[in-house]
């Protein structure tokens, strides 16, 4: 109270007595000093009232129940926190020891204290600080580096981290998607799917037959290849060159064709002309397949082309119709069924017709004409 009145002194009276300008000046640091330590005494006395003094039934209760979560859940003290700091909570003198139990068998995130002398109890939350297992990288890589489990040593953590990698196997096949540091956990945003690619050896010639012997096996981030990169091993058994390829290149389906067997023309094969073993042949073929084209030559007697086909030709299915089992002036066996009795009478077709086609036929001697069924080659019925 004297300070504050000097200071007031000070302005009022102006240079008088004690209270002079010349004094105050005097003693300002001594002032300033003064008020300084009030004001951090002040501070003290606010943040020690913001944090709650623990009482020693508290203390006693938190080590406890610290005790008992750790050994029911097989960890450590320091992983097990009990929330029993709030000042509000009171805890009475418990003569014997408390008993605690988990609120709910299924659960322990918080216990049931209860002091067995009286009848008061409380609920106290839990939380459990699991150590993991997680992985960090042993040095710095650039993104698209391949990855294997000896890139990554096993670390400890504290809390669970999402996405973080639990089993180095899960690298396997993996590369980087953005360079890492060392020391930087493994997680799985940092890791992309890697495939294998087929790479030349040494330069290949167009309509060359590509030896497996001169490509290696390249395994490179999915990210960087084509979908047309990504084929099969099998495709490349007796495939061809579609062209000129340069060694040290990844190949591609574009790059290659592939062997297949199929029915391909030996000769010019006109229009309207029925297949036979002597104009067509199941052959390798090496090119853009058809999708219809023909894997085998059962049937093919029965057939004839609509256009021309010339030699070396893939034969497909549009290519063909089946063919006339009886064409114009040819000689047909004509077979009339008079109940148990069959009569075959050779006749002149007037039509061509397919199998179950109505044709007219003529006979050679009468001259008589009738309408039968095409029964098969050259062959045919009255029904």
């Amino acid at each position: 109270m004297p300070l504050f009145r000097q200071v007031s002194a000070v302005h009022i009276l102006g240079n008088v007595g004690i209270a002079s300008l010349c004094y105050v000046i005097h003693t300002a640091p001594m002032y300033k000093s003064i008020i300084i330590f009030v004001l951090f005494l002040g501070s003290s006395l606010i943040t020690a009232q913001n944090i709650p003094e623990l009482s020693a039934n508290k203390q006693a209760l938190i080590k406890q129940a610290k005790t008992w979560v750790a050994e029911q859940t097989k960890l450590a003290r320091d992983q097990v926190e009990i929330s029993a700091t709030d000042r509000r909570l009171r805890i009475p003198t418990c003569d014997s020891t408390f008993d605690i139990s988990f609120s709910y068998a299924s659960s322990q995130e918080s216990i049931r204290v209860s002091c067995p002398d009286t009848d008061w109890q409380v609920f106290l939350g839990v939380k459990l600080i699991k150590n993991t297992v997680g992985f960090a990288f042993k040095t710095d890589m650039p993104a698209g580096q391949l990855l294997s489990p000896d890139d990554v040593e096993p670390i400890q953590l504290k809390s669970s981290i999402r996405g973080v990698i639990r089993e180095p196997n899960a690298l396997k096949e993996m590369s980087l998607s953005k360079p890492v540091l060392a020391g930087d956990l493994v997680l799985q945003q940092y890791l992309t799917k890697t495939i294998v690619v087929f790479q030349l050896d040494k330069d290949i010639l167009a309509g060359e037959f590509i030896d497996l012997e001169n490509i290696t096996n390249v395994r490179k981030p999915l990210s960087s290849t084509s979908a047309a990169q990504r084929l099969p091993a099998r495709l490349l058994s007796q495939s061809a060159a579609a062209k000129n390829l340069r060694a040290g290149s990844i190949l591609s389906r574009d790059d290659i064709r592939v062997k297949n067997i199929i029915m391909v023309s030996k000769e010019i094969i006109g229009r309207g002309q029925k297949l036979s073993s002597v104009n067509a042949a199941l052959t390798p073929f090496y090119g853009p397949l058809p999708s219809d084209a023909l894997f085998e030559n059962a049937g093919i007697s029965q057939m004839e082309t609509i256009r021309t086909i010339a030699p070396g030709q893939p034969i497909r299915t549009s290519d063909l119709r089946p063919a006339a089992l009886v064409r114009q002036d040819d000689t047909v066996m004509l077979s009339i069924n008079k109940g148990s009795l069959q009569i075959t009478v050779p006749m002149i077709a007037l039509d061509k017709g397919q199998l179950g086609e109505q044709i007219a036929l003529r006979n050679p001697d009468s001259g008589e004409q009738v309408q039968a069924v095409v029964t098969g080659p050259r062959k045919a019925e009255i029904r």
